[in-house]
């Protein structure tokens, strides 16, 4: 009982918890955007590969920021916000242009 109260104790400090709830964050985002384009047919491999990209590189942002302000390294935080928080943002932006390009633009043509 002792080892399993010891890992609970281990597991759930403020620090492994970041980093628990974090990989929750990832992979709830990553779900959502998922099936989010799944229903409205818009899913490619395209497009969800550059959404793992953004919400990958999104919560090592926030990793990062979190663990340099741990360190007391407030530089290196503000550095990792500008850089991987950047890309996390062009890649969030290119899984949208990825997807709107499968609309297909239907044109009539009036018969006689």
């Amino acid at each position: 009982m002792h080892i399993i109260v010891s890992l609970v104790k281990w597991l759930f400090t403020l620090h492994q918890l970041v980093w628990f709830v974090a990989g929750g964050l990832m992979f709830g985002a990553m779900t959502y955007f998922h099936m989010k384009l799944k229903q409205d047919n818009k899913a490619n491999k395209l497009n969800f590969t550059f959404i793992l990209l953004s919400a990958c590189t999104f919560v090592f942002t926030i990793l990062w920021t979190y663990d340099s302000y741990m360190e007391n390294e407030v530089r290196a935080a503000n550095m990792g916000l500008l850089v991987f928080g950047g890309l996390a943002v062009v890649f969030a932006i290119l899984g949208y242009r990825f997807t709107q390009k499968n609309d297909v633009n239907k044109v009539e043509v009036k018969g006689h």
